[in-house]
């Protein structure tokens, strides 16, 4: 399948998706760990997301080069105290921003036929499923490293580390969960 012009895109407009994706964050009521970082922090951080992003479709978009990436940010996070919760909140706000991009590039999809347009975007799809796996799994293997046999937590320290964040429904703002197709 031909990623080129989207391989290009993404090295020329990274900054520009990494903004979009900044904004929603700092709006975002689920996201106060990323509130407390530098935004330069934050968008160069998204930024490696589409550098890697294209690095993969580049080359063949192989699992076990999601695998590493997406592992090494799911072990980061969790020693630099981000609630598991807001990680894959984060994960959710990269694609929904990476969509929001391609909506505007419509090229991309020149002579492609329906079958393929949907191969094209399960490609895509599979990059960030694929990073909410593994970032997951890096982030619990971190934790249980860190974890005596012998040590307990307390519910609050569980939830302070896994799901810290809004999750009463009253409180969720359902218009950050549904978007529009692309």
């Amino acid at each position: 399948m031909a990623f080129n012009h989207l391989i290009l895109l993404l090295n020329s407009h990274q900054r520009e998706i990494a903004l979009s994706y900044y904004n929603q964050v700092k709006n975002s009521d689920y996201m106060k760990t990323y509130h407390l970082l530098d935004p330069e922090k934050v968008i160069a951080r998204e930024e490696a997301t589409y550098v890697h992003l294209a690095a993969w479709l580049k080359s063949g978009s192989q699992n076990s080069e999601a695998e590493k990436f997406f592992e090494k940010v799911g072990s980061d996070r969790y020693k630099e105290g981000f609630p598991l919760s807001e990680l894959n909140y984060a994960l959710f706000i990269s694609k929904k921003a990476f969509y929001e991009f391609i909506k505007g590039h419509p090229e991309i999809l020149d002579g492609l036929k329906p079958q393929e347009i949907v191969e094209y975007f399960g490609i895509l799809s599979n990059y960030f499923a694929l990073g909410g796996f593994y970032m997951v799994r890096s982030y619990i293997n971190t934790l249980f490293e860190k974890l005596d046999i012998n040590d307990r937590l307390s519910r609050e320290e569980m939830h302070q580390i896994l799901i810290r964040g809004a999750i009463d429904e009253e409180e969720l703002d359902m218009s950050d969960f549904v978007w529009r197709h692309v």
